[in-house]
């Protein structure tokens, strides 16, 4: 029995070794072959390059022929954009926007200040007397 087992254990050693190994190196011939197909599946063919070229040239002809705008007429459109932006009716415009920082203003001038109380010697002391009571349990 023990020397069942003992061949058993040698065969798995064995073949643990076997598996091991480095696989057997291809030729250098072989592996630039191999690396040539790969390049060239890849590339696509020249036909494809060559129509992709042409494509793109068309598209640089077709861009020549159109008209560009002046500086003037650069500035007028944005003008015009930003004037059509601005909706007197839409919450959200830059109108309401700046209305709506004119009633804060005007209702945060109407509030009296609320420190003033703390600039004298009794406000002072009123303060320190209701934190300390508030602190206190």
């Amino acid at each position: 029995m023990k020397r069942l087992l003992a061949a058993a254990l040698a065969c798995t050693l064995a073949a643990v070794a076997a598996a091991q190994t480095a696989p057997p190196k291809e030729s250098t011939s072989e592996r630039q072959k191999e690396l040539s197909a790969t390049t060239q599946a890849g590339s696509g063919s020249s036909a494809s390059t060559q129509k992709t070229a042409a494509q793109q040239a068309a598209n640089v002809q077709a861009s020549k022929q159109t008209q560009k705008m002046s500086k003037e007429e650069k500035s007028r459109f944005a003008k015009d954009a930003t004037r059509l932006n601005v909706n007197p009716e839409n919450s959200s415009g830059q109108a309401a926007t700046a209305r709506m920082q004119g009633q804060t203003v005007a209702a945060s001038k109407a509030t009296a200040k609320q420190n003033d109380a703390i600039k004298t010697k009794e406000g002072k002391a009123q303060l320190n007397k209701e934190l300390q009571q508030k602190s206190s349990p």
